[in-house]
């Protein structure tokens, strides 16, 4: 796995080492390019249920994670409108800035970022660049590429899955059918 890019980057002092330019990733966001819209939006749901659930050890009590991630999924169905859920997201990127510690905040902006892909799929790697970023943070170099390739062959699982489950049957807001 080449992650010469990830390295420099963290080298160089950048808070998120990874973008749509890092080598290591460039299959992933192939797939992700080649799925429809709304299986791009149930990947990134899916996919921040991790962090949601992590984000409590963080913010114990704290409902804001859990209710961007409602919100997320009921504008995804028509249930809410883009305000509503847009504040929900909001309110879950602004807590990355009640906190000093870096993995809380990278977790943080990936539960914003996997929410917002409802929006435009554009959003949709910024959660694997926060998710990856946060599971870098604290962990030796010589772990890196473990740890990467774990969690790029869980996202890939997760995209098998989204593409199956977006052809069931299930509400969708008038912008994601097909």
């Amino acid at each position: 796995m080449e992650l010469a890019d990830v390295v420099r980057n963290k080298k160089r002092g950048r808070a998120i080492p990874f973008d749509r330019r890092t080598a290591c990733l460039q299959g992933l966001w192939g797939r992700l390019s080649s799925m429809r819209r709304r299986a791009v939006v149930l990947w990134a749901l899916r996919g921040a249920e991790t962090s949601v659930s992590e984000l409590e050890a963080y913010f114990p009590g704290d409902p804001r994670f859990f209710e961007a991630l409602s919100a997320a999924r009921a504008w995804a169905e028509g249930r809410v409108k883009m305000p509503a859920a847009r504040r929900a997201i909001l309110a879950a990127h602004a807590a990355a800035k009640e906190t000093s510690d870096a993995r809380a905040a990278a977790l943080c902006h990936a539960v914003g970022q996997a929410c917002s892909a409802v929006h435009t799929p554009r959003h949709a790697p910024g959660l694997v660049c926060y998710r990856l970023t946060a599971l870098l943070s604290g962990l030796p170099e010589a772990d890196w590429e473990r740890a990467i390739e774990g969690e790029l062959a869980l996202f890939l699982r997760l995209a098998d899955a989204a593409e199956a489950e977006a052809d069931m049957p299930r509400p969708w807001a008038p912008f994601l059918q097909d």
